[in-house]
């Protein structure tokens, strides 16, 4: 059942109760290299980083941290949309994705948890899209903070998203947010504005296969 929101971001009290989407100081020594630098550009952090996942913000680099909920909702999600676009050839599906939202800064990088494109937006000639994708999915782990969440929606829907998904396992429910409005969606989860035809249950995209079979 969907229950419509205001346009508006959420306060902390209207929104699930999660706790930093990021963490910082890795215990690792590419980060404690980057520590308190805030001019890195995206070929610095991308060395340092060797293959984690990060995110670039005003030079500062952050990586990003997922828990087992986070990553057994990516992946439910990413089987779930493979699976609809092998039998509706019109986009694709990428997790932990790169966008260079700002084409003229070298100094800052997005990573949405799921991206999907439509396959007129996607650009095989360039290495990281410009564009926020047509839908744009994050995922909460328990130490996530809600508004960190919801400021990324609002700055995917400023770059080209159409529809945006924050999804909080542990609650078990979906905001769906898109330019007109925002709702909550804890029954079935669908996209017909872009996904003709697609649709997941909720419950299903946190739950454990095992238990799903019980």
């Amino acid at each position: 059942m969907a229950t419509v929101m205001e346009q508006e971001v959420p306060t902390a009290d209207a929104t699930p109760s999660v706790h930093a989407y990021y963490r910082e100081g890795l215990a690792l020594e590419e980060d404690a290299r980057s520590e308190g630098r805030t001019d890195l550009t995206i070929e610095e952090a991308e060395e340092l980083a060797q293959g984690q996942p990060f995110e670039l913000i005003d030079g500062r680099m952050v990586f990003k941290m997922a828990d087992r909920k986070h990553s057994r909702s990516q992946r439910a999600l990413i089987v779930k949309l493979s699976d609809y676009f092998e039998q509706n050839p019109i986009g694709e599906v990428f997790p932990e994705f790169s966008l260079h939202l700002w084409p003229e800064s070298k100094h800052n990088f997005r990573v949405p948890d799921i991206a999907v494109f439509l396959n007129e937006n996607l650009h095989e000639e360039e290495r990281y899209e410009t564009r926020g994708p047509d839908l744009s999915i994050e995922i909460a782990s328990d130490d996530d903070k809600a508004s960190d969440l919801f400021a990324k929606a609002r700055l995917y829907l400023e770059k080209g998203s159409r529809v945006v998904w924050v999804v909080f396992p542990t609650e078990k429910r979906v905001t769906v947010i898109t330019p007109a409005e925002w709702r909550w969606e804890s029954d079935t989860l669908t996209c017909p504005e872009l996904l003709p035809g697609f649709s997941i249950a909720v419950e299903k995209i946190s739950s454990s296969p095992a238990r799903q079979a019980s």
